[in-house]
C-alpha cells in the first residue's frame, strides 16, 4: 500500500510539474517579445517570433507580419499576413470539437482567428506594405478584399473607419475619383457609428477629404448639406494648383495586452464557489503622445484616425458574457470530474484531478499584441520640391519627449505617403517614401 501511495504521489508531482509548465497564458509567453518591442529592439522581438515561423497559427503570423514590417522586410511581412488571412478563412466556422474541448480544458484550445477589427487590419497593413514598396495597384487589391471581408459580416456589417479612410487615400492617389468619394463617404458614416468604441467622432481631415471630393465631383447639394451637418459652412475648396500632397501615417504606441483575471463565483448547479479565469485589460488606456508635424512653415497636430486600444477593449467587453458563461460551464464540468475521480479511486485521485483542473484553467489572453495603440494621420499641401519634415512627440503637460526628421520629395499633382512607427523615444521606424499619381485635378 505504501509503495502504491508513493507511486501515486510521484504521478501527482509529475502532473503538477507538467501542467504548470505547459499552461502559462499567452500573455506570459509573449512578455519577452513585448518588452523588446516596447524598447525599440525590433530585431530581438522578431527573433523571438521567428522561432515559430512556418506555423499556421493566425496570431503568430499577425505578429510575424508586423515585426517583419518594423524591420523593413515588407515582402516577408506580407507573406506572413497572407498566411494569417488564409488561415482565418479556413477557420471561418469554428468546429464543434473545438468548442467541446474548450469546455473540458480552456478557451485556448479554440483556434485563434482574431477579432474582426484585427482581421481587417491585416488587410490595412498589407496595403501599407504595398504602399511602401510603391505598388498602389496591389494596395488597392487589399482594400477591395477588406471591403468583401467587412461586408460578409451580416446585414449590418462591422466596418473599420480607418480602413475606409485609407481606401479613400489610395483611390484618390490612383486618380479614381468615384471610388475615393464612395470611400470617404463611408468613412464619415463609420466614424460616426463607432464613436463610442473609439472615443471620437469624424476627424476634421476626414471631413475635409470628403468635402474636397464632393467639390471635385460637382455635388454641390451634398456638399452644402455635409458642411451644415459638421458646422463647417465657411469651408472653401483649397487651391492646390502646382502643389502635391504629403500624407503622414503614424503608428503610435503599443496595443494593450490581455491578462488573466481569476476569481471565485457562486455556482447554483454545484451549490458552491468555483474558480474561473477570464481575459481582462487590468490597466486603463495609456496616454498616447500627441505628435506635431512641421514642414515648410506649416504646423499640424496629427489626428487619431484609429483607436486600436478602444477597439480592443470594446471587442472584449462584447464577448465577455459568452466567455464568462463558458468559463462557468467549464468549472462545473471540472468539479464534477474531481468528484467522480474521488468516488472511483479515492481522495488522492481527486486531489490529482483538482491539481490538473486548476493548472489548466487559464484565460485566453491571445490577441494581436504587436499592433500600435493608435494610428494617427496628417495631410499637408506643398509646392513641388524637397523638404525636411520635423515631428515632435509631445507628452502629457506639453513636454517634447522625442523629435525626428524625415526628408520628402513633393511633386505637383501627386501624393507622397510617409508611414512611420513610434513606440518610445528613439524607437521610430520610418517607411520608404512612396509617391503616387493623384491625377492632379484639384
Amino acid at each position: 500500500m505504501g509503495n502504491l501511495l508513493s507511486r501515486l504521489t510521484i504521478v501527482l508531482a509529475a502532473l503538477v510539474v507538467l501542467n504548470l509548465q505547459g499552461c502559462a497564458t499567452s500573455a506570459q509567453k509573449s512578455s519577452g517579445m513585448r518588452n523588446a518591442l516596447a524598447t525599440g529592439q525590433f530585431d530581438k522581438a522578431l527573433a523571438e517570433v521567428e522561432k515559430e515561423a512556418g506555423s499556421d497559427d493566425v496570431m503568430v503570423n499577425m505578429n510575424l507580419g508586423m515585426l517583419r514590417r518594423l524591420n523593413g522586410d515588407y515582402k516577408g511581412s506580407n507573406a506572413a499576413f497572407e498566411k494569417a488571412k488564409n488561415q482565418i478563412e479556413a477557420l471561418y466556422s469554428t468546429s464543434i470539437s473545438e468548442q467541446a474541448g474548450a469546455v473540458m480544458v480552456n478557451d485556448e484550445t479554440i483556434s485563434f482567428e482574431g477579432d474582426r477589427y484585427e482581421q481587417v487590419l491585416v488587410h490595412a497593413y498589407m496595403a501599407m506594405n504595398f504602399i511602401d514598396m510603391g505598388d498602389l495597384d496591389s494596395a488597392r487589391v487589399e482594400i477591395l478584399q477588406a471591403d468583401v471581408k467587412m461586408m460578409e459580416w451580416g446585414e449590418t456589417p462591422e466596418e473599420d473607419p480607418f480602413m475606409r479612410y485609407l481606401a479613400g487615400i489610395v483611390f484618390e492617389a490612383l486618380g479614381d475619383d468615384d471610388d475615393a468619394l464612395v470611400s470617404y463617404r463611408k468613412a464619415v458614416k463609420v466614424y460616426q457609428k463607432t464613436r463610442d468604441r473609439q472615443g471620437f467622432g469624424v476627424p476634421v481631415q476626414v471631413r475635409e477629404a470628403y468635402f474636397r471630393m464632393l467639390a471635385r465631383n460637382g455635388l454641390r447639394n451634398e456638399l452644402s448639406t455635409a458642411k451644415k451637418e459638421f458646422g463647417m459652412t465657411h469651408w472653401q475648396r483649397p487651391d492646390t494648383r502646382g502643389q502635391g500632397e504629403l500624407v503622414m501615417i503614424l503608428n503610435n504606441g503599443l496595443a494593450p495586452q490581455r491578462h488573466q483575471k481569476a476569481f471565485q463565483t457562486w455556482s447554483t448547479e454545484m451549490s458552491m464557489n468555483i474558480r474561473i479565469a477570464v481575459p481582462d485589460y487590468p490597466q486603463p488606456p495609456r496616454y498616447v503622445p500627441r505628435v506635431k508635424m512641421s514642414v515648410n512653415g506649416q504646423n499640424a497636430l496629427l489626428e487619431t484616425v484609429e483607436n486600436i486600444d478602444g477597439l480592443a477593449r470594446a471587442s472584449l467587453s462584447d464577448d465577455m458574457p459568452v466567455i464568462t458563461a463558458r468559463a462557468i460551464a467549464r468549472a462545473v464540468v471540472k468539479k464534477k470530474s474531481e468528484k467522480e475521480a474521488g468516488e472511483r479511486s479515492g481522495g488522492l485521485a481527486q486531489l490529482a484531478m483538482l491539481v490538473v483542473n486548476t493548472a489548466t484553467e487559464i484565460a485566453d489572453t491571445r490577441c494581436w499584441n504587436t499592433l500600435p495603440q493608435e494610428i494617427q494621420l496628417a495631410r499637408a499641401w506643398l509646392p513641388e520640391g524637397q523638404y525636411p519634415v520635423t515631428f515632435e512627440v509631445i507628452a502629457e503637460g506639453g513636454r517634447v519627449v522625442d523629435r525626428f526628421t524625415r526628408k520628402v520629395t513633393i511633386k505637383a499633382g501627386r501624393k507622397t505617403i510617409l508611414i512611420d512607427h513610434w513606440l518610445a523615444p528613439n524607437t521610430t521606424r520610418g517607411s520608404v517614401l512612396s509617391t503616387a499619381n493623384s491625377g492632379g485635378r484639384y
